[in-house]
Order: structure tokens, then sequence, then C-alpha cells
């Protein structure tokens, strides 16, 4: 299992790629994605089990034949090599995707249209399909992560008042989102998709959550992270205990929600979810812990500040207990959250420090936590 990502990688016309993020492979190899140096285009590559690096032709990929740079309209945003591309273009966005699977991606945002028909939620709706690909259109606003960035210094502080530097107008825009998201959210959970004949076979169960973490420890997430397979096999156990010590009702969830999947304009009101290809019935506790605990580790990216996360957190609790979520569930879904993010940001060069410490606090608090609940009993 390759344990270290280079930070650059040449490619064979010698152009230097700056890489930012990588998925591990069975057999131990990895591919990676990053941005060019000088042009900023986002490349594609493979580092295999030895160790040795290589990059692809910009917008090449076998696994996804109507992608090419020939043909290439817009902007590649996303290239995951031989499993997804995007290209935003004209005010839509082309998701190519590998193995036959672009129908159901299709089918899954026709489901959320149909779902979410009149809830004041917007989704991207279906321009075209084919095998290969999906056309959607674009969601107007801006995304709770960039929203968040806008909102004050990461080091600094945000409440009524206090801009933390950028501006009362970021500070209100900031609120407003989280005030029209809680105001929505419920619509999106109590619609009516979770009953669509199609979500039969989209059922996402707790012991399905235990898996996904599973996964990154077969994958070797522990090298990565540069602890040992004990530890991390540890705490996947503590979580995959308390998932499955309880359940709750299951409803429509988006299953990968986060702070860049949510889109908010203050001024018009309008709140959007994109990104609705892992459309499911699961546990409402799912998507909230979710969001909840990416705003924790953007706080530990230095990417938005503990005061906005704060404000952003709270509105997540009070509609939790809106939508009647036992506290059990939300806290079972938040430390799966919590490690599943330990194992994806150490396989990202600038963030595999940030991620070995954020696991390490991770750990304290699940031993802590179970001492607690041994003392109790």
């Amino acid at each position: 299992m390759v344990n270290r990502i280079p930070g650059e990688v040449a490619d064979d016309d010698g152009k230097i790629v700056r890489i930012h993020r990588a998925w591990p492979r069975r057999g131990g190899s990895l591919i990676v994605e990053g941005r060019e140096i000088g042009s900023d285009r986002v490349r594609a590559g493979r580092i295999d089990a030895g160790g040795r690096a290589s990059m692809v032709p910009f917008a090449h990929d076998p696994a996804l034949p109507a992608l090419s740079a020939e043909g290439l309209s817009g902007e590649l945003l996303v290239h995951r090599l031989k499993r997804r591309a995007v290209v935003r273009s004209d005010g839509q966005y082309r998701k190519f995707v590998a193995g036959g699977k672009a129908s159901a991606v299709a089918d899954a945002h026709r489901v959320a249209v149909r779902a979410l028909a009149g809830s004041g939620l917007e989704v991207p709706d279906v321009v075209a399909s084919d095998e290969y690909s999906v056309t959607l259109t674009a969601v107007p606003g801006m995304s709770l992560f960039e929203l968040g960035r806008t909102s004050g210094p990461a080091n600094g502080t945000i409440a009524p008042g206090n801009g933390g530097g950028a501006g009362q107008g970021a500070l209100e825009a900031w609120e407003r989102s989280w005030r029209l998201w809680a105001m929505r959210w419920p619509e999106f959970v109590g619609g009516p998709g979770s009953t669509d004949a199609s979500m039969a076979a989209r059922i996402h169960s707790a012991a399905d959550e235990v898996r996904t973490v599973e996964r990154w420890l077969e994958l070797g997430a522990f090298n990565a992270l540069g602890v040992s397979e004990r530890r991390l096999r540890g705490a996947a156990a503590g979580v995959a205990q308390s998932l499955l010590a309880g359940t709750s009702p299951v409803r429509l969830a988006h299953r990968d929600l986060h702070d860049k999947q949510v889109l908010v304009d203050p001024d018009q009101g309008s709140v959007g979810i994109i990104d609705c290809d892992t459309l499911s019935v699961a546990e409402p506790a799912l998507d909230l812990a979710n969001l909840s605990v990416h705003l924790d580790f953007r706080v530990a990216q230095n990417l938005l500040s503990a005061g906005a996360a704060a404000l952003g957190k709270q509105h997540i609790r009070e509609t939790a207990q809106a939508l009647e979520i036992p506290p059990a569930r939300f806290e079972a879904y938040a430390s799966a959250t919590a490690i599943r993010l330990a194992c994806i940001y150490a396989f990202r060069p600038p963030y595999r420090t940030v991620a070995r410490t954020w696991f390490n606090a991770l750990e304290t608090r699940l031993v802590a936590a179970s001492r607690a609940g041994a003392a109790s009993r």
C-alpha cells in the first residue's frame, strides 16, 4: 500500500501537476487528481502499488469515452480516473460516469425533482442523458462552504455585530443562509420521495454505514493516516457498536450532505441541493450529522471560524430536534462521519497532518465516551 503521496508529479511532457487528493484502490494503488501548475487545469493520474506516479493526458480517460480534450466545451472541474468527471459549460454541468452508471445518476436526480416539487428547495434537473453521461441544470446561489469562507477569518470569531473583518454584510448573509436552510430542510426529509417506487433499492442502513467505514480500513487508510491498524480498527469498532445499537424511522436522504452541496442565495431566499447521485432512504441523522461534522472539519482545516461553525451547528441541532431525531442516533452517525473524514483526508496531501490530528482527537473522545458508558452501567 502506498503510504506517501507526492505533492507534485511531472507528466510525460514535463508539466508539473500539484496533487490535491487521492483515492485508494484495491491492490495497493491510488488514483490521484491535481492541478497543472501554470494553466491550473484539472489533471488525473495514478500511483501504482510500487509508488510510481504517472499522469494521463488532459481530459483523457478510456473508461469515460465521451470525455476528450478535443471535444471539451467548458471547464473540467473534476476528473477521478476511470470513475467520473464533471464539466461546466453554458450554465450546465455534464457528469461523465464509468461502468454504465449514468442512467442511475439521471434516475436519482429525476426522483429528487419529483420529490421536492413545491418544497421550495431547488435541485438540478436532467437536461439530457446517455449511456456515459448526464447533463444537469445549474442551481443558483453560493455554497455554504464559500459563504463560510467570506464570513470572517478562520482564526477569528463571528457573532451579531462582529463581522470578524469580513463586514457586516457577509455575516448577515451567513446567518440568513442558515436560517433559510433550516426552514427548507424538513421539506426535503418529509417529502414524498422516500415512498417513490424507485427508492426501494436505495435504502442505506446503519449496517451499510458500518461497511462504508470498514472499506476504508480494507483499503489501508491506517497507512495513509500514519496510525496503527489496531488503533484505527479499535475506533471503527466503537463507531460500529454505536451505529448498530439502535435505529430510527427512515426518510429521504441525500447521503452526502455537506457544506459544498448546499447552495443558498440569501437575497433571493433560495436554497438548492446538488449532487443527488447518492439519494437514498436512510435515518435523517445521517445527513444532519454529516453536515455538522463537516463544519468542525472546516475549522480544523483553518477554512472556517469556530464561531461561524457554531452558528451553523446550532441551526443543525434545532433542525434535528424539530425532526425528532434521537440524540444517540445523531452522535452515532457523527462519529461515523468523523472517522470517515479522517480516512478520506489522509489521502489528500495538503491535509494529511490535519487528518491525523483529527483522528487522535476523535479516538480520545471515543475512549472517554466508552469509559463513561461503562461507569454508568
